[in-house]
């Protein structure tokens, strides 16, 4: 009976171990200006860990630190600490942008008085946050609870149109109340949600000629680096907070005509982000590349120019819980030696994850090179690099009569039989023979 009672508690452990394993498929630190903000924000922070363990420590915390040996302790990282003026630890500008680099996803969220600890992170990521103490301002698109005040809060619904990183457009507007940002001049950055025409950025500081304005200033972006690392910036905490995600929202309007909606989009925006930033959704993988002769299934070592030849590769998309077949048709193969002397789209075979392309060799031989290079907005970049050697015909492979030289066969053949008959004609003419 003990026995028994032994193996049940041991098996009722083990079921345990493997559902939380299977819960949290790793380990995320949260840095936080004070542990307070699990609090005002413990419904964004319940979500985060059905899909993480996560590690709240305080952003000046001497223990800090992202790795250890050589080996990274965490797997993402959330910064919602605008207010630190220093990370404690070993959490320095090096290191996060080490953990970006190596491959590694971060959200980091902002606020108008954040310090240059955060605003360094962003710049190096292409993202310039406006100045100190500058909010964005919208007389024309504010939640009507803000009728009184400085029109801060303002409802903003132009989103990215883009369903991989959004998920189904949030039934409601959002609120928000932060600071905007630019990223001109990076093509890596995706303006997640920007501001509306009528938005731009005041404080008592600034000068607002220079100020960004309208759909110039981004709220929410996020970078998909070529390593495909996610960074998710938000110029507000507030954004992801419970009360934020709990409030109502209503566009002012003069005429009092505004649809009010019970509940903000905020929390279904926050939720999509997640998924997206820390590789849940819009990640690819590529692999099992074969290439070989029509009829043919093995490869060989060198092919020869004009011979028709296939290239095969499966291409699989994570939808949250098992790999599944891409569906896209708009994969690209390229065959270069140098220069592309064949670009052609992949086609999928069935309902399989294999995508397949037939094509010509070119008549020119040297070193070629199979090129897929797959960059669509909100996917990860998928990069396949192949090369071959493409060889001359052999003497005995070229056409012996070519029908575009059949004139010159004629006036060979021609020439021969004129000697000829002039030849028979000088020796064997009795008038010829007399003369000589």
């Amino acid at each position: 009976m003990f026995r028994s009672s032994v193996v049940v508690f041991l098996l009722s452990l083990l079921f345990l171990a493997v559902y939380s394993s299977g819960a949290n498929t790793g380990r995320g630190l949260v840095l936080l200006d004070s542990l307070h903000q699990r609090n005002t924000h413990a419904t964004f922070f319940k979500s985060l860990e059905s899909l993480y363990k996560l590690d709240y420590q305080e952003s000046t915390s001497p223990k800090l630190a992202l790795s250890s040996y050589g080996e990274y302790l965490y797997d993402v990282l959330v910064i919602f600490a605008p207010h630190t003026e220093e990370f404690g630890g070993q959490i320095t500008l090096d290191a996060v942008l080490n953990f970006i680099d190596d491959g590694h996803n971060v959200l980091i969220a902002g606020a108008p008085d954040m310090t240059d600890a955060v605003r360094e992170i962003a710049k190096e990521c292409g993202v310039e946050f406006e100045d100190e103490d500058t909010f964005i301002v919208d007389h024309f698109n504010f939640d009507k609870s803000d009728f009184d005040g400085d029109h801060t809060l303002i409802v903003a619904d132009n989103l990215l149109e883009n369903a991989t990183v959004v998920t189904g457009k949030p039934r409601a507007p959002v609120l928000f109340r932060g600071v905007g940002h630019t990223i001109e001049g990076n093509n890596l950055l995706l303006p997640i949600l920007r501001a509306s025409s009528t938005a731009y950025s005041a404080s008592e500081k600034s000068d607002l000629s220079s100020a960004a304005k309208g759909r110039d200033l981004i709220l929410i972006s996020a970078l998909q680096a070529r390593n495909n690392a996610r960074v998710t910036f938000s110029g507000s905490l507030e954004f992801f907070s419970d009360k934020f995600f709990q409030s109502s929202v209503q566009r002012y309007s003069a005429a009092g005509t505004s649809k009010t909606f019970e509940k903000s989009g905020n929390e279904e925006l926050s939720q999509s982000l997640v998924m997206w930033t820390f590789g849940k959704q819009g990640v690819l993988r590529s692999g099992n590349v074969r290439h070989h002769r029509v009829g043919e299934s093995a490869p060989r070592p060198f092919y020869t120019i004009k011979e028709d030849i296939e290239y095969l590769v499966d291409v699989e998309e994570w939808n949250g819980k098992a790999w599944v077949p891409y569906t896209g048709s708009d994969i690209q193969l390229e065959f270069v030696m140098l220069d592309p002397y064949v670009r052609t789209f992949l086609k999928k075979q069935g309902t399989s994850s294999t995508f397949k392309a037939t094509f010509k060799i070119p008549d020119v031989y040297g070193i070629f090179t199979f090129r897929l290079n797959y960059n669509r907005l909100g996917y990860t970049t998928l990069s396949e690099i192949e090369r071959v050697t493409i060889r001359p015909l052999r003497h005995d492979q070229y056409e012996r009569f070519i029908v575009s030289a059949f004139p010159y066969y004629a006036s060979s053949f021609s020439m021969l039989v004129g000697v000829f008959v002039f030849s028979f004609f000088f020796l064997y003419n009795k008038e010829a023979s007399k003369k000589q």
